[in-house]
C-alpha cells in the first residue's frame, strides 16, 4: 500500500512540475494569496443610431463610472507545514474574502467564502489536466450612495472556479440573487511565454483582452460591448 501511495504522488509531483509558475501566480493560490485588480475603460465607438436611445443609456464618462475594482484575499486553513494546491488525500482549505466594485452600474459586492483545492489529475474539457481551487459562499450586494426598499433581494450566493495548466486559465464566478445574476467567465490561452489572450463575460458583458505577465502581476488591454457602445480599457492584477 506504502508503494503505491508513494508511486501516485511521486507521479503527481512530475505531472505538476511542468505547470509554470507565472500562471500559478496568476491564476492560483498560496498559503495566503491577496490579489488587487483595477481596470479603467472609455467609449471609443457607438453602434447604432445615437439618438435611438434615451439619453439616461449612455455610460457616463467620470472616473469613478467608468472603472472596476476588485479586492480579494485567501488564508489558507490547513497543511501548515507543507502546502500543495493539489493533493488527494489532503487539498488546501481556504477562507476566501472579496470585495468588488462596477462603476458601470454602481454596484458592489462583498463576499466570505469556503474554497478548496482541486483534487490531482483533475481535468475540464478542452483544458485538460488543471490545477486550482473552487469556492461556495455568502454575498452581500450594495449601491453606495442608494437606497435599497428589500435588503433581502441584495444577500446572495458566489460559485466560483479559478483553475489553470501551463498554457490555459480559467477564471469563472456566478453571483445569485433573488432577481438577477451576475456572471463572470474569462478564458485564457498562452499565445507566447508571456503573454495570453482571453474572452468570455465580465459583469454580463462580452469581452476580449490581450494580457502581458510580469512577474506576479498582469496586465491587460481589454475590449467590451457596454449599452451599444465598444470600450477599450486596462486591466492591472497584481497577486501578493
Amino acid at each position: 500500500m506504502k508503494t503505491l501511495l508513494l508511486i501516485l504522488l511521486a507521479s503527481c509531483s512530475a505531472v505538476f512540475g511542468h505547470y509554470n509558475p507565472k500562471m500559478r501566480n496568476n491564476f492560483g493560490a498560496n498559503h495566503a494569496t491577496f490579489r488587487i485588480n483595477a481596470g479603467y475603460y472609455n467609449n471609443t465607438l457607438r453602434i447604432g443610431n445615437p439618438n435611438s436611445e434615451n439619453p439616461a443609456a449612455y455610460v457616463p464618462q467620470g472616473m469613478l463610472s467608468s472603472m472596476r475594482l476588485n479586492v480579494e484575499s485567501m488564508v489558507m486553513t490547513n497543511n501548515r507545514y507543507g502546502f500543495s494546491e493539489s493533493v488527494s488525500r489532503n487539498p488546501a482549505k481556504f477562507i476566501l474574502g472579496r470585495v468588488s466594485y462596477d462603476g458601470f452600474t454602481n454596484t458592489g459586492l462583498a463576499t466570505l467564502a469556503f474554497a478548496k483545492s482541486t483534487k490531482c489529475l483533475t481535468s475540464l474539457p478542452i483544458f485538460g489536466q488543471i490545477k486550482g481551487f473552487w469556492g461556495i459562499g455568502a454575498t452581500m450586494r450594495f449601491k453606495p450612495n442608494e437606497i435599497n426598499d428589500k435588503p433581502s433581494s441584495n444577500i446572495g450566493t458566489r460559485l466560483s472556479l479559478n483553475v489553470y495548466n501551463k498554457t490555459s486559465a480559467l477564471q469563472a464566478e456566478t453571483y445569485v440573487f433573488s432577481n438577477g445574476v451576475i456572471v463572470n467567465i474569462l478564458a485564457y490561452r498562452k499565445i507566447a511565454e508571456n503573454f495570453l489572450i482571453s474572452a468570455g463575460v465580465e459583469n454580463n458583458l462580452p469581452k476580449l483582452g490581450l494580457s502581458a505577465l510580469i512577474g506576479g502581476s498582469r496586465l491587460t488591454i481589454n475590449s467590451q460591448m457596454h449599452k451599444r457602445n465598444i470600450q477599450v480599457g486596462m486591466n492591472l492584477t497584481i497577486n501578493l
